[in-house]
């Protein structure tokens, strides 16, 4: 599929132009139900309205996923809340439709309903025969603090696959693996050539005889499901193009490196800024960007000019 940036409801640009089975790598970072209004770039204010009635309307017909929704109208009430909720519901669902069967989706959101957003989930990628796989605890530490609760300091990302057959390369993004006092566990050898490595005491087998491993430091390891080496953007950050809720390159570098190849098709349907097609396009993959706002398909398409060298027109 060629790279294509487009502008418009991406529910609408989902249904219409994006093929069944044609994605190998989904990521979005939809609205969190915030609250907050972010100007030109977009509102996260939500209201049950006539939209929102005739979203709901059309999502009790989706499997599983409709009996769901229907069922929690009486614990969240028909709000903002649900209106957020079957806005995303309906996303969700053409998102399983356009992966590949051996596909992967990313959901970027918060605590502040990522407990309702997992199950809708599971809803739907659950009843298809995939399901999940991790949920990433991304930490950062910029930022206001409460004197009424603790910091809240940490999104949380999703992850999903279509099928139990998906592509997951943790050597394409291993880390440095801290040694000495920071060694957490094991303790620290040098081998015959000079390599060191952590030495880790592993369970006891039935005959009652320790199990060792080497973890050699050169090597690295996988990340973890909780990643706090990759910090938020700073305000003075060189990577800032204004944008107000723009996530770090190397957040969504290390998704699209871990669980896609070089060649494939990677799509972000709230693209904002464009970070996740710049990522794509650095790491040699094929992108496709939707966003709603007018001002940051604009803003996404000339950071990937710059960094692929050539024009491209918006779709819509």
């Amino acid at each position: 599929m060629q790279n294509a940036l487009y502008w418009g409801d991406n529910l609408e640009v989902l249904r219409r132009h994006i093929r069944p089975g044609s994605v190998d790598l989904a990521y979005i970072d939809p609205p969190f139900h915030s609250g907050r209004n972010y100007g030109a770039a977009f509102e996260d204010r939500w209201r049950w309205d006539q939209r929102a009635s005739d979203g709901y309307g059309a999502i009790l017909t989706v499997p599983k996923l409709g009996g769901l929704i229907d069922g929690l109208v009486s614990v969240v009430g028909r709000g903002s809340l649900l209106a957020y909720l079957v806005h995303t519901g309906l996303r969700i669902a053409e998102m399983e439709r356009v992966l590949k069967p051996a596909g992967s989706l990313f959901v970027h959101c918060d605590p502040t309903a990522s407990h309702y957003l997992k199950v809708m989930l599971d809803a739907v990628f659950r009843a298809r025969g995939g399901g999940f796989r991790n949920e990433i605890v991304w930490c950062y530490s910029h930022g206001g603090r409460s004197k009424r609760w603790f910091g809240r300091k940490h999104d949380i990302i999703f992850f999903y696959t279509k099928s139990a057959q998906y592509h997951f390369d943790a050597g394409a993004v291993r880390v440095a693996m801290r040694s000495g006092k920071e060694s957490f566990g094991g303790r620290m050898e040098t081998d015959e050539e000079g390599r060191k490595y952590r030495l880790v005491y592993g369970t006891r087998n039935g005959k009652g005889e320790t199990r060792y491993y080497k973890y050699y430091l050169d090597e690295g390891k996988a990340p973890e499901d909780w990643w706090v080496d990759i910090n938020s953007l700073q305000a003075s950050s060189g990577e800032r193009v204004g944008y107000p809720t723009q996530k770090p390159e190397a957040l969504v570098e290390r998704i699209i490196r871990a669980c896609s190849r070089e060649g494939d098709t990677v799509l972000d349907a709230y693209c904002g800024s464009g970070t996740t097609m710049v990522a794509a396009e650095r790491n040699g993959r094929n992108w496709i960007g939707i966003d709603i706002s007018r001002a940051a398909v604009e803003l996404a398409r000339r950071r990937i000019e710059r960094v692929a060298g050539r024009k491209y027109a918006i779709e819509s």
